[in-house]
């Protein structure tokens, strides 16, 4: 089960970080299955809006998540554990995503950090989730724990980090 949830947080953490397997941009929920960007704003109705399309996109986040727009809350992250810690590393959040239903939940930062700085501090500050360091399916160096019923993933990448979260 664990390995199951693992793969779906690997693939969910890609959608968000706005990546695949090719070198174009994934648009969110163009296809009924994407992430629903869950910021108050939603989108610019269409047409070439520019940076006001944005909304109030943190300008630290707009290279490592190009998808990013409107103001994040994490507040909208609902699986997100009573208590989860705030980022070992100074970071700035970015977006929050969900999938349709609501069993998979991301949290994207951007970040100066280094990935072994990312990795290092949230095995040290998920301790009490039983944290440890894996290697996904595509062979990155990830974190994951357990609180409760909910599976957790960290997956840095380019200029921030991914915090997948799924109901177990």
């Amino acid at each position: 089960m664990r390995t199951a949830l693992a793969a779906a947080l690997a693939a969910l953490a890609l959608i968000a970080a706005g990546c695949g397997d090719d070198d174009t941009e994934p648009t969110p929920g163009a296809d009924g299955g994407g992430p629903v960007v869950t910021e108050d704003g939603g989108g610019d109705g269409g047409g070439d809006g520019g940076d006001d399309a944005l909304g109030d996109v943190p300008e630290e986040c707009k290279e490592p998540f190009p998808l990013a727009i409107g103001t994040p809350d994490l507040g909208d992250v609902t699986l997100l554990p009573d208590g989860f810690p705030d980022p070992p590393v100074e970071a700035v959040l970015c977006l929050t995503s969900e999938t349709i239903g609501g069993q998979n939940e991301t949290a994207s930062y951007a970040t100066e950090a280094s990935e072994e700085e990312v990795l290092a501090g949230y095995e040290s500050a998920l301790a009490s989730y039983e944290a440890t360091r894996e290697t996904d399916g595509i062979g990155r160096s990830i974190v994951t724990a357990t609180a409760g019923d909910v599976f957790v993933q960290v997956t840095p990448q380019d200029g921030g980090f991914v915090i997948a979260f799924a109901r177990g």
